[in-house]
C-alpha cells in the first residue's frame, strides 16, 4: 500500500502577545558625568587618610576658582561617596574636561601642608567608573 502526498499550504501564525515590553534605549549624550579622585597631602596626613565632605567641597572649589575664576566655582557637583581620601563626585558632562583640567593641576594648601589631587577614573555611566575602581579587589587572594 502507497503513502497518498498531500501538499498542506502553512497557515498564517498569529502573533502571540507577550506579557513582557522590551524596549530598547541609547544614551548618545547623557547629563551627568561621574569622577573618582583621590587628595593627596604632603606631608601626608596622621590620621590615616580621613578628608571630610568639608574639606573635598572647599578644595575643589578652590581649585576651580584658581583654574576658572568664578564662572568654574559655579560648577555644580555633588559628591556621592568618601571613602578615606578618595571620593566619587558627579557634574555635569558639559563641564567636565575644564573639572578635569582644573583639579589636575591644582596645587593648594592647608593647615601647612601642601593639597593636591589624583584622578583614579572618569566615566559617563557610574557602574562603569566604580566596577573599574573595584577591579583589583575582585582578584585580591588569587594566586597569592
Amino acid at each position: 500500500m502507497e503513502a497518498e502526498m498531500i501538499d498542506i499550504p502553512p497557515q498564517p501564525k498569529e502573533p502571540q502577545e507577550s506579557s513582557q515590553f522590551l524596549q530598547r534605549i541609547t544614551i548618545k549624550n547623557p547629563e551627568y558625568s561621574y569622577s573618582h579622585l583621590k587628595m593627596i597631602f604632603d606631608p601626608p596626613l596622621d590620621t590615616a587618610g580621613v578628608v571630610d565632605a568639608i574639606t573635598w567641597r572647599t578644595t575643589l572649589t578652590n581649585s576651580l576658582m584658581q583654574y576658572l575664576g568664578v564662572v568654574g566655582s559655579a560648577i555644580r557637583i555633588d559628591i556621592l561617596h568618601i571613602e578615606g581620601g578618595e571620593a566619587v563626585l558627579r557634574l555635569p558632562t558639559t563641564d567636565m574636561v575644564k573639572f578635569g583640567a582644573a583639579v589636575s593641576g591644582f596645587v593648594g594648601t592647608s593647615e601647612g601642608r601642601s593639597i593636591g589631587f589624583k584622578t583614579l577614573g572618569n566615566s559617563a555611566f557610574l557602574m562603569g567608573l566604580i566596577g573599574r575602581a573595584r577591579e583589583e579587589d575582585i582578584w585580591d587572594g588569587f594566586g597569592g
